[in-house]
Formats: C-alpha cells, sequence, structure tokens
C-alpha cells in the first residue's frame, strides 16, 4: 500500500489528531501526578522532621542530655537509608554532636520546616550531594540549639523513577495510538479501494461488476448492498434501454417502411383526388400509431424513472374503477360480450390518478380484446386486512406460465396477439405504474382465459 496515500488518508490525519489531543490530556494528567506525588514526598517528609523535634525535645526535657544524644545517634546509624543529618549546639554555640559542621545561617529558628542550601562540605559524611534539604531548628529548656536535616537524594531518585515512568507511559500511549491509526487506516483504505476497484471496472464498462462483502456485516457491508442494489438496478435500467433500442429499431422499421413505400408508390403515378386523400389518411393513421408508440414509451420511462407522478393525491380505488368499468361495459356490449362489475365502496390508495386509470384501461382493454365473443370478463375489487384487491379476469386465450414474465418486456407479444392491433408496450406501463405506487400484480390461469391479480396498499 503507498505509504503517502495512507498518510494522506482521513484515518490516519485523524488518528493523528486524536493522537495529538491523547497525547496533550495525558501530559496534563501525568504532569498532575508527578506535582502531586512530589508535594506528596514533601509533606512526608516535613511531617516527619517536625514529629521528629517533638520527640527529641520531649527525650531532653524528661529524660536529659545524655539521652537526647545517645537518641540522635541511634536514629542515626538506624536511619542511614533515610539519610537524616543533625546538629547539636550549646547554648555558646559550641557544637555538641552531629554530623553537620555549620549551622545555616538562613535558618530561622520557628519549628517550621524550610528547605535551606546544604553545601557537600558542610557535612562531615563523604559523598553527599550540594542541594536544598528540608531542615527544622529548635531552641532546647537550656538555650542549646538542635537541628534535624533530611537529605533528598532518595526523593529525588524516587521522583526520577516517577518521572521516567510517566514518560515510558506517555511514548507508548501515544505510540499505540499512532499504531492503532495506522492500522486504521490501512483496514479502512483496503476497504475503500475495494470499492474503488469495482467502480473503475464499471467505468470501464464491465457492469456485471459488484462490490465485494466480508463476513463482519459491519456498515461497510450496509454500504456494499446499498451500492451493489443500485448497481443491479442500473444494470436492469441500461439492459432496458438496449432492449427498448433494440425493440425500437425492430418494431418501428415495419411501420416507418410501409408508410414511406406508400406515399412513394403514391407518387408513382398522377391520380385523383379521392385516391390521394385515401392514402393521406392511412399515412395519418400510421403516423398516428407511431406516435402512440413513442407517447407510451415515453410515460413508460418517467414512470420507471419516477418522475412521472403528476398531483400525487388520495384516489378514489372505487369510484376510479367504477367510472371505467362503465365505460368498457359499453364496449364489451358493442362486441358481444359482457363486463360484469363488483366493487366495494370506500376503497382509497395515495398514488396518481391518471396513472392508474391508464393501468387498469390497459388491463381492461386486453380482456375484452382476447375474450371471444359472448365471453365474459370479470371486475372486482374489495379490501383485505389493510390491502385492496382488484382482480380482472376473462375467458380468453389466456397467457402461458412460462410466458408470464416476457409479455412485461416492452414490444413483447404473443402469437396470438399479431393479428390484433396494438404495440406490446400496454403490461409494461402496467408494470411501470404499479411499481410507483408500491403495489404488485400476478397473472393466473383463469381455466379458461387470464385472471390478473393488482394488490394495493390501502390508506
Amino acid at each position: 500500500m503507498n505509504l503517502h496515500r495512507l498518510l494522506n488518508s482521513s484515518a490516519m490525519r485523524i488518528a493523528l489528531r486524536y493522537a495529538g489531543i491523547y497525547a496533550i490530556f495525558m501530559t496534563l494528567g501525568l504532569s498532575v501526578l508527578y506535582w502531586t506525588s512530589s508535594r506528596y514526598v514533601d509533606e512526608q517528609i516535613s511531617a516527619g522532621l517536625q514529629q521528629s523535634m517533638s520527640e527529641l525535645i520531649r527525650i531532653d526535657t524528661e529524660k536529659g542530655r545524655d539521652k537526647l544524644i545517645a537518641t540522635l545517634n541511634t536514629q542515626q546509624a538506624d536511619n542511614i537509608k533515610q539519610q537524616r543529618h543533625f546538629l547539636l549546639l550549646n547554648p555558646e554555640q559550641k557544637k555538641i554532636a552531629g554530623d553537620l559542621q555549620v549551622w545555616p545561617q538562613e535558618l530561622a529558628i520557628n519549628s517550621h520546616v524550610v528547605n535551606v542550601w546544604i553545601a557537600d562540605k558542610s557535612i562531615s559524611k563523604q559523598g553527599t550531594a550540594d542541594g536544598y534539604w528540608p531542615m527544622i531548628a529548635a531552641t532546647l529548656n537550656d538555650g542549646s540549639r538542635l537541628l534535624l536535616a533530611q537529605s533528598l537524594e532518595q526523593a529525588e531518585e524516587l521522583q526520577e523513577v516517577i518521572l521516567y515512568t510517566i514518560i515510558t507511559i506517555l511514548l507508548v500511549s501515544v505510540g499505540l495510538a499512532l499504531t492503532m491509526g495506522w492500522f486504521i487506516g490501512r483496514t479502512l483504505l483496503a476497504r475503500i479501494d475495494k470499492v474503488n476497484m469495482t467502480a473503475k471496472a464499471i467505468s470501464s464498462g464491465n457492469f456485471s461488476q459488484r462490490v465485494p462483502l466480508s463476513e463482519r456485516n459491519d456498515e461497510f457491508d450496509e454500504l456494499a448492498i446499498q451500492l451493489n442494489t443500485m448497481l443491479v438496478r442500473i444494470e436492469q435500467l441500461l439492459t432496458g434501454m438496449r432492449q427498448v433500442t433494440d425493440n425500437i429499431a425492430h418494431d418501428l422499421r415495419q411501420p416507418l417502411s410501409r408508410l414511406r413505400n406508400r406515399l412513394e408508390i403514391t407518387l408513382l403515378e398522377k391520380r385523383d383526388t379521392p385516391e390521394y386523400q385515401q392514402v393521406l389518411g392511412e399515412t395519418i393513421e400510421d403516423a398516428d400509431e407511431l406516435i402512440r408508440t413513442f407517447n407510451a414509451l415515453l410515460e413508460i420511462a418517467q414512470t420507471e424513472a419516477g418522475s412521472f407522478r403528476g398531483e400525487w393525491q388520495t384516489v378514489d380505488m372505487s369510484a376510479l374503477l367504477a367510472g371505467l368499468g362503465e365505460l368498457y361495459q359499453e364496449l364489451a356490449a358493442s362486441q358481444g360480450k359482457k363486463l360484469t362489475i363488483n366493487i366495494q365502496q370506500g376503497l382509497k390508495v395515495t398514488g396518481n390518478h391518471h396513472l392508474l386509470a391508464q393501468a387498469i384501461s390497459n388491463l381492461l382493454d386486453n380482456a375484452i380484446k382476447y375474450t371471444e365473443n359472448k365471453g365474459r370478463i370479470m371486475l372486482s375489487a374489495k379490501q383485505q386486512a389493510k390491502r385492496i384487491i382488484v382482480q380482472i379476469s376473462d375467458h380468453g386465450l389466456g397467457i402461458p406460465l412460462e410466458k408470464h414474465a416476457l409479455v412485461l418486456e416492452r414490444f413483447y407479444r404473443l402469437d396470438t396477439a399479431r393479428s390484433t392491433t396494438g404495440n406490446g408496450l400496454g403490461l409494461s406501463l402496467v408494470k411501470a405504474v404499479l411499481e410507483l405506487h408500491g403495489a404488485t400484480f400476478k397473472f393466473e390461469d383463469n381455466k379458461p382465459g387470464l385472471k390478473v391479480t393488482l394488490d394495493f396498499i390501502n390508506l
């Protein structure tokens, strides 16, 4: 994977940003921890010096000077690791005991612990480092002065350990954050690369490519599923467009050729007015058929794309079906056929009145067209639960089971329908209209004839 591309990825930038924020907060938090631990050590040292001073004053008062000196020497011997130091001066400021050589001049005798600079030469013990030490001084009953001091070497070593530990924790934490960002970036880019590869393949013309799915079923898989669904839809539309183009080229060639040949033959010789009028009338009929075909194709395309909505409103299906039923009853009666109507009242759906009327009209027209003389057609509608079921059945020729899907394609016509007028677009429009309205439909054998069932969602 390209390093520059990885470093410029959103995942890596987010990881770096959060690593920086994390480092700042970690630094602040650990700094507070370091300061708190240092304060705690200082307070413990001060409390220890004050407690020791109070105890030594009590010993001097109750048990005498010799016991005090013995206690100091014993404590110094027992507390070598604490590096506790002392100095005892008599009232004449002469040294009586202790390993400190001089009394610091800036040290006030007020029973408070203060930090005072101690040089190496001020201590009889060799190897002690210079520095500021916490000290406390007190005046005894006879005017003698006692000084206690605490070396900070161990405390400083402890603080160094704490500091190094804090720095290590900070570096490890930031390093882990960056490492996590690195792996997250690689993972995200790997998933995105699959989408890019699929997009490139589709751009090059391979419309069968799909975004691969993983077994994790995460948000990327959800996105991949939506993209694949979109790609399937796009492929279907493109395939349909190619089919429409091929069908138009095939099915419209004949009427256009017939129209041209008729005009050409008419112009070969001089004719009288009635003959010209007859030719022009036939030409107008062919032109009207071509216009109807193109209008039907346009409506199908707009409906499938969802752009032919017109006025989307509450449609009274009962009134719509009743009106169409009465209209086609007269047409059926004029051809010696009978259309029976059985419609439940109060059926309503949300949709486009014009498109629904056109879809129902196409189905009724087909039912009447393909029903033999004295045959029967039934139009019914009823509510079932929250659905509206519309059925149009006839006793005509029917549609073979294996042809149910084919008749929904544009320009497809059964062999039994070749002798009748039409362009093979009626059922394609019905399918597009019902899909736009979220409805389903199916063909069934009416024994004999065909039964078409439409299933709408009720309001």
